[in-house]
């Protein structure tokens, strides 16, 4: 590796693929770029779950093999985590105290206590994998960005917490230590999908983001840029393959097949996908697909209308993950929702052509890395001024302590 360059790894253990990427951003911040990117199929996980410990870490070490060179070998990695077992909470919570100036600890203090209303004694069971802290308030004054350095006597703020079973977690750790991989960070899933998927504008405005993967359909919700709401279900592009093969009579791999054709738009003349010597209707096709279709649509409903946030979606939903490119999801989605709904692919990055909608999680865990990077050389200048100006400030006291004693003796 380049000394002028900043190199990350990122992780997305999918149901049906593995994908790898590696990248690099120079250390002026100006520049980013991925040098590989590895695509395999998944071996040992199902619905979210290691099944096969063994034969995931194989599947992953040939993706690394891949991946990694002499001059450049990967020793550590970030990954994204989602699936059904995932869990979002938000609580209110306050502090009071005598008048003094706020500090970290304070604001520190409101974390463990929503923990404790959350996680009802039971914080080492859990793996919190996102949390937001917003409507800070300081005393009876309205929401304030940064409460650390006011005074006040009365300190209270929303906190919306996003975690998982921290078992389920090991398990993944374990895989990956397993190849003598260590890792870096662990992100939530669907958060690493918009933010491999949404630019600032739209997250900031309010929207639905919806990735339809192949084991599961996760949805956030974001507003100023922030979390509010995160849930996930066990549905996706796997349930339509499944359909397909039940009510079509056909092998799975025949059901896979046909659904490839019709993402490629590979479609007969007369309106049929043909798969060996079996020809399927175009309609019969897209009814099965528009049955289960209306289970997702059920499920953003109702998530949207959960998590009380309806109101706020000025940019309405947008859609990523494999199954979008199923003709007819989007569109379906779309008419029924009532929100304005598009779908959007990857942010693009310089060294990855045609990134397709499933690409979202590993390009957004690679972008998370690269932004926290970013910000953490952000507060090591801060601090780095701040003692210099101390410093300043200490030598301009002493010498002017210095040249009053002079004065005195004249």
């Amino acid at each position: 590796m380049k000394d002028d360059v900043i190199k990350k790894v990122a992780l997305d253990i999918g149901n049906n693929g593995i994908k790898l990427l590696v990248g690099e951003m120079s250390s002026d911040f100006q520049r980013i770029s991925v040098t590989n990117y590895v695509k395999t199929k998944s071996k040992g996980i199902s619905k979210s779950l290691i099944e096969n410990p063994e034969a995931l870490a194989e599947t992953l070490r040939e993706a690394i093999g891949k991946a990694e060179s002499i001059e450049s070998p990967i020793t550590k990695l970030s990954l994204a985590l989602g699936g059904p077992g995932i869990l979002s909470a938000t609580v209110n919570v306050k502090s009071s105290f005598p008048e003094k100036e706020i500090e970290k600890t304070d604001m520190d203090n409101l974390l463990r206590q929503a923990k404790r209303q959350i996680f009802k004694g039971r914080e080492g069971q859990y793996r919190i994998l996102y949390k937001e802290v917003y409507n800070k308030k300081l005393d009876n004054s309205g929401i304030v960005r940064q409460p650390i350095g006011m005074v006040g006597k009365e300190l209270q703020a929303d906190i919306h917490l996003v975690y998982v079973d921290d078992s389920y977690v090991q398990k993944f750790i374990q895989v990956v230590n397993k190849i003598g991989i260590d890792i870096d960070r662990i992100y939530l899933n669907s958060y690493a999908s918009a933010k491999g998927t949404l630019y600032e504008e739209t997250k900031k405005m309010g929207v639905a983001h919806v990735d339809i993967g192949y084991g599961s359909t996760s949805i956030v919700i974001l507003k100023s840029g922030k979390v509010l709401y995160a849930k996930t279900k066990p549905i996706g592009e796997m349930h339509y393959i499944s359909d397909l093969s039940i009510m079509l009579k056909i092998p799975k791999e025949g059901a896979e097949e046909i659904l490839k054709k019709l993402k490629n738009k590979q479609v007969e003349a007369d309106n049929t996908i043909r798969y060996g010597a079996k020809k399927v209707t175009l309609r019969e096709i897209k009814d099965i697909i528009l049955a289960r279709t209306g289970d997702i649509i059920n499920f953003i409903g109702s998530a949207i209308d959960e998590s009380g946030f309806n109101g706020v979606l000025a940019k309405g939903i947008v859609l990523t993950g494999g199954a979008v490119e199923i003709e007819g999801v989007a569109e379906q989605i779309a008419t029924r929702s009532g929100y304005l709904t598009r779908k959007m692919l990857p942010i693009p990055l310089k060294g990855l052509k045609d990134a397709f909608y499933s690409d979202a999680v590993v390009i957004g865990v690679f972008l998370e890395d690269m932004e926290r990077e970013y910000k953490a050389s952000i507060e090591e200048t801060k601090e780095a001024n701040k003692v210099k100006k101390e410093k300043i400030k200490e030598e301009t006291t002493s010498n002017n302590k210095i040249n009053d004693k002079k004065m005195d003796r004249k």
